[in-house]
Order: C-alpha cells, then sequence, then structure tokens
C-alpha cells in the first residue's frame, strides 16, 4: 500500500504544479491582450514622434546648433535582460546577439542579473563593462530617469533587447536610444524637399524639450515592446509546461493502474495460497 500512496502523492504534487503553470498561463494571456492594446493603440503617434525627432536634430545639426553637440563622441552598447530566469531563452537570445554585436573596443552595460551571469560565465573581455540592476524586471519612473541620466553623455546608446514578433516568436533588435539620425547633415541641401517648419520658441529649446522628454517617452514605448516580449515568452514556456505536466499525469496515472494490478494480483495470490494451505491441513485432518 505504501507504493500506492507514494504515487498517489507524486500525482497530487504534478496535479498541482499543473494548476500553478495553467493559472501563471491564463495570467500572461490576459496581461499580453492588454499590453498588446495599448502598443498598437499609438503605433502610429510614436511612428510620426520619432521621424519628427530626428528631423529637428538634423536641422539643428545643420544649423551647427551648440545643443546638439555631446560632450562625448563614445557609443555605449546595452544588453537589457531580467533578473529573474523567467523568460524562457529571451535572455540567452539577447546576450547571445550583444556578444556578437560588440567587440573588445566597446563599451558596455549590462542590465539585469541573468546577463551579468551569462556575461561571466563567457568570460568576454571590453574595454569597459559596467553592470545594473533594477529593483524587478521593469524599472519603475526613478531607476528609467536615472538611466537615461546616466547613458545622456553618449553620443549613441545601442539597446539590445526582445523585439515583439509574434505571441510564439521573439526577435532580439537593437536600437540606438538616443534616436539621433545615423548620418549627420553636413549640407542644408538635403532638406529642401522637406516640409517647412517654424520652430517655436526657438530651435535650441525645441531640441532640449526633445532630448528629454520626447526620448524618455520613445523609450518608454521601447520597455513596453520588451515587457510584451517578456510576457509571450513567460505565457509560451508555462503553456508547455502545461501541457507536459498533462503528458506525465497521463504516464503517472498509468504507473498507478499497474501498482494496483499488481497489488490486487498479489493479494488474490496470497488469498488462494492460503486457500490451498487451509485445504490441505483440512484433508490431513479428516484422513486422521
Amino acid at each position: 500500500m505504501s507504493r500506492i500512496g507514494e504515487q498517489k502523492s507524486r500525482i497530487s504534487d504534478i496535479e498541482a504544479a499543473r494548476y500553478i503553470t495553467g493559472a501563471l498561463r491564463d495570467i500572461s494571456a490576459v496581461e499580453l491582450k492588454k499590453l498588446r492594446k495599448r502598443f498598437e493603440q499609438n503605433d502610429i503617434f510614436y511612428s510620426e514622434l520619432r521621424e519628427l525627432f530626428q528631423l529637428v536634430w538634423r536641422i539643428a545639426s545643420a544649423d551647427n546648433n551648440d545643443v546638439v553637440v555631446t560632450k562625448s563622441t563614445k557609443s555605449l552598447y546595452v544588453a537589457y535582460t531580467t533578473n529573474r530566469h523567467f523568460y524562457g531563452s529571451l535572455n540567452h537570445d539577447v546576450m547571445k546577439k550583444f556578444i556578437a554585436g560588440t567587440n573588445v573596443k566597446d563599451s558596455c552595460l549590462i542590465i539585469g542579473d541573468v546577463g551579468k551571469q551569462i556575461w561571466m560565465s563567457n568570460g568576454q573581455k571590453r574595454r569597459e563593462v559596467s553592470f545594473l540592476s533594477f529593483a524587478g524586471d521593469e524599472p519603475n519612473a526613478n531607476e528609467k530617469s536615472a538611466l537615461m541620466k546616466q547613458v545622456e553623455e553618449h553620443k549613441h546608446v545601442y539597446v539590445f533587447y526582445p523585439g515583439f514578433t509574434s505571441v510564439f516568436h521573439q526577435d532580439v533588435e537593437m536600437v540606438d536610444i538616443t534616436y539621433r539620425p545615423t548620418k549627420k547633415a553636413s549640407t542644408k541641401k538635403e532638406y529642401e524637399d522637406l516640409p517647412q517648419y517654424l520652430f517655436e520658441p526657438d530651435l535650441s529649446e525645441m531640441v532640449s524639450f526633445f532630448n528629454n522628454q520626447v526620448r524618455y517617452a520613445l523609450f518608454e514605448r521601447l520597455l513596453l515592446e520588451t515587457q510584451i516580449s517578456r510576457v509571450a515568452a513567460r505565457l509560451v514556456k508555462m503553456d508547455t509546461a502545461d501541457q507536459n505536466a498533462h503528458d506525465i499525469i497521463k504516464l503517472e496515472t498509468r504507473t498507478l493502474r499497474r501498482i494496483r494490478t499488481s497489488f490486487s494480483s498479489k493479494r488474490m495470490l496470497e488469498t488462494v495460497v492460503g486457500y490451498i494451505q487451509w485445504h490441505n491441513r483440512q484433508t490431513q485432518l479428516i484422513g486422521q
């Protein structure tokens, strides 16, 4: 009976685990639906805002405006991972592309405990490497502001992050969160065909506003896409775990039936043997 009890307990534990993974899957599905709705609502707005930001920057550069001159000409490469192993291979995919996309001469920043662990285990070398971890997997308002302030002195800041392609597929993307044009304009001739804009109060203040407020809004857009990718990866992982638990329960239930059958057969055999022994004793007594 102890084997039957142990097997029942094992099945009960697996069913509890399946219940948890199923609940997490359902929660992820609801969360994903809400996040996608938020992301798709303002897609055109953010695309136009990004283009306008780059246009303002190009015009300011063409006018040799001092506000577009950075104190540093260095580029910073950032890997954006999480603190927990909860998103399938997403963090490993980010770090794989990050390592392949940088070299020993680059300055690097790795966000997230998982990214740091992967980096240390690979033994990579770069000119400058620093690490940063948020309190959770998603930064709060203060952490966002601190990060933007930390990287604002760099000419370009390339972030490797999990871009959202579909629920079942996420691709690692790289984007420059300074949102400056990749090609700096040297003459105004390139803008002859562009619409004419009137900048108020003036171009310098407009660029300053874009650098602080608009760039922050665009960065939040990147964080939202990253969150969608992570929730989608968690959804797929939990769904797979739920299916695996279902298959294991079926296997363990068959094992339980075999144990019960074996136990019943053993009891029946013991009963038959006991009856034969009793019958033989009775026969001997009658013969005497």
